[in-house]
């Protein structure tokens, strides 16, 4: 009974197909095949055109798509055929793989990896076998590429079958030493051995080896290797068959031992039986019958009884993608009963536990000093076989992602950042974070507690712990931290010009460094940002003129902004600030608008102003051209006024050259500050 049991879950695990050698024998017909029962099961033809032989089947997962190989205008090429409302429709050459051969090109063997995306099969021209590949496209197969040495060479290969995880390759050779059973009758002239070839991580296939005994003993052919990775179908003519090629199974042990291959005695007969694949359900098996067309048969329901389901994949390192021993403890969902406790492989991290349905169970996969990872499963209410994939990275880092930001902007800030483990006083991180989006990322070792300190200029220290010394599922973490910044208590000092008595006043202070604006009223205390620059705005409605200053506070220390205001009164004039314009030119920069704006809004909020607008240079130059361009930017000056709204006769223009300079022209600074504009009251 174990035996029929071992062999149900081998057959349920086999979702494709392997190949075999070149046909030989002539088609048996439908009928007489129809009449055949093994086990109260009927073997029927499934793919069967009278005219051709169906050679070597290969199923996709769902079971909906078959590869096979036949007979094509010219020799064995490969078709595929699709399964709709229940029957299989007319086989389609692929012409890609096909037409990579010549007329005389036997392409054959096929086999469908595991996840459908890559195509093995051999291809014999004059003689010589070798083995190819193609990969599943968008638009179709690929073109064919050879496998290459060490897999292929001079000698005969041919039939291969690749592992679910893609990592070995099953195929035939030519057998040089020949069979050790010399009394059997050969149909060929050399007999084939199996062999294997195992891909590296790089891609690389290695030196194929020769399968030992038990398996290989006398002539052997089509290995097929079940998606379990462990389990070996393959046909040969050794003694106690019931004749021609029988079909014989074999399993690989934990030692990497393979067991004595049992006979598949339920679809063995006395006629060649060989190249098995079974469908996604695990109740159909397609094969090639008596080297003719591709039959089917029911598995037979006793030997499906072993109903479980198969959780299975590989452990790995997420950043080395080495394999790694962990292990997996496996409890009862609603007991928390340990089922079972075992332990991946720690070389490649290959895991497969067994479990039977009806029941929900929960995962846990832990090794010290790695992350855990945890899994539910609920088969209650499975009613068939299911293969489960589930591949774990385990990590021994996690990300910390630290975001600094400011605490009233919410703006990225660049800020230094340590982090120390908790108790020691090295810093493991002492970096900083990206300008432009306050950003940090780090990696940190899982096990331990740290103290993560943030600090930036001008804004309190932060300090916030981070433990990560116990359970860690999830690998990135996000840290937002809000910096508050420091505050300087600055008094806003307003006075008459002339006798310095306080004026009722709004102050408009403008943070140039980010986009804060503050109002208040003038003569109290206001708290400012430290290190930000701020430009200031003094407008009264008691009789004033408006004035404007700047304070920095990125130098140091300021404790208060003193502001004078002039009294609008007959001939008084306001010294406009930050009117420039080009180089010996009238035309106004970009800097004088926000002045001028301010001019704007003292004509307006005093209709009845009249005003003149006078212009001064320095003493480069002759004079007349002094004169003649103070007079022009005076004229500049009042357009730009005029052109918002304000009567033009509100305004005079007057250009004063180098006639009024208020400070000697020996120096550049003194200079700049005779070029100047200046607003004297007419009337108001």
């Amino acid at each position: 009974m174990y035996r029929l049991l071992c062999l149900a879950l081998a057959l349920t695990w086999a979702s494709f197909s392997t190949a075999q050698v070149k046909p030989s024998a002539p088609p048996v017909t439908p009928t007489a095949f129809d009449s055949m029962t093994y086990y109260g099961n009927t073997k029927k033809p499934a793919i069967s055109d009278p005219a051709q032989i169906e050679y070597a089947p290969t199923i996709q997962a769902d079971g909906r798509v078959i590869i096979f190989e036949a007979q094509g205008k010219k020799s064995y090429q490969l078709f595929q055929t699709k399964i709709s409302e229940g029957k299989w429709q007319k086989p389609e050459s692929i012409t890609k793989i096909n037409e990579s051969g010549d007329s005389t090109s036997l392409i054959g063997g096929p086999s469908l990896s595991f996840d459908g995306n890559e195509l093995y099969f051999f291809k014999d021209a004059k003689g010589n076998s070798e083995i190819l590949f193609s990969t599943r496209q968008k638009e179709g197969w690929s073109q064919p590429e050879l496998i290459g040495a060490p897999i292929n060479s001079p000698a005969y290969e041919g039939f291969p079958s690749i592992s679910a995880d893609g990592s070995t390759l099953y195929f035939v050779r030519q057998n040089f030493e020949g069979p050790t059973s010399k009394e059997l009758k050969k149909e060929a002239q050399f007999c084939l051995s199996i062999y294997k070839s195992v891909r590296d991580k790089s891609g690389k296939w290695g030196t194929p080896e020769k399968l030992p005994w038990p398996i290989n003993q006398d002539c052997e052919k089509a290995p097929k290797i079940m998606a379990d990775g462990r389990t070996l179908i393959f046909s040969s003519n050794r003694p106690g068959g019931k004749g021609g090629y029988d079909m014989y199974q074999s399993k690989l042990n934990d030692l990497g031992e393979w067991g004595m291959p049992e006979s598949l005695a339920f679809v063995n007969t006395d006629k060649d039986d060989q190249l098995p694949c079974i469908s996604a359900e695990g109740d159909l098996m397609y094969y090639t019958y008596n080297n003719s067309d591709i039959y089917s048969v029911v598995i037979p329901p006793k030997l499906r009884q072993f109903m479980n389901n198969i959780v299975q994949g590989f452990i790995t390192d997420e950043d080395s993608k080495k394999g790694i021993g962990a292990e997996i403890i496996v409890t009862d969902a609603f007991t928390s009963e340990v089922v079972l406790r075992t332990e991946s492989n720690s070389d490649d991290g290959r895991y497969t536990v067994v479990l039977p349905v009806g029941r929900s169970f929960n995962f846990e996969f832990r090794k010290p000093d790695y992350s855990s990872y945890t899994y539910s499963l609920d088969i209650r209410s499975k009613k068939k076989y299911e293969e489960i994939t589930l591949n774990i990275k385990l990590f021994k880092t996690v990300r910390l992602s630290i975001n600094v930001s400011d605490h009233e902007f919410f703006e990225p800030l660049l800020a230094e950042v340590t982090i120390q483990e908790k108790g020691q006083d090295n810093f493991i991180v002492d970096k900083k974070t990206n300008a432009l989006n306050g950003r940090l990322t780090v990696d940190l070792p899982l096990g331990k507690e740290y103290l993560i300190v943030v600090k930036a200029p001008y804004f309190k220290r932060e300090a916030i712990p981070f433990n990560i010394s116990s359970l860690v599922i999830y690998r990135d973490f996000e840290k937002f931290i809000e910096l508050v910044s420091e505050k300087v208590e600055v008094a806003l000092n307003v006075a008459d010009m002339v006798n310095n008595s306080k004026v009722k006043s709004k102050v408009l202070l403008k943070n140039k460094t980010r986009g804060e604006v503050i109002e208040v009223d003038g003569n109290q205390m206001v708290s400012l940002r430290a290190g930000d620059r701020y430009e200031v705005e003094v407008t009264s409605d008691q009789g004033y003129a408006f004035n404007s200053t700047a304070i920095d506070l990125t130098t140091g220390k300021v404790n208060s902004i003193d502001v004078k205001l002039m009294k609008l009164e007959l001939n008084a004039q306001l010294a406009l600030k930050d009117i420039n314009f080009e180089s010996n030119s009238d035309r106004l920069s970009d800097v004088s608008f926000t002045e001028l704006t301010r001019v704007i809004t003292l004509m307006k909020e005093n209709p009845t102003l009249k005003v003149e607008i006078d212009a001064h240079t320095d003493d480069i130059g002759s004079d007349n051209y002094n004169l003649i361009l103070s007079n022009k930017r005076a004229k500049s000056v009042m357009e730009y006024l005029t052109q918002n709204n304000i009567p033009v006769e509100r305004f005079s223009a007057k250009g004063y050259g180098e006639t009024q300079a208020k400070f000697k022209n020996d120096s550049d600074e003194n200079r700049a500050k005779n070029r100047r504009v200046e607003l004297k009251i007419l009337s108001i």
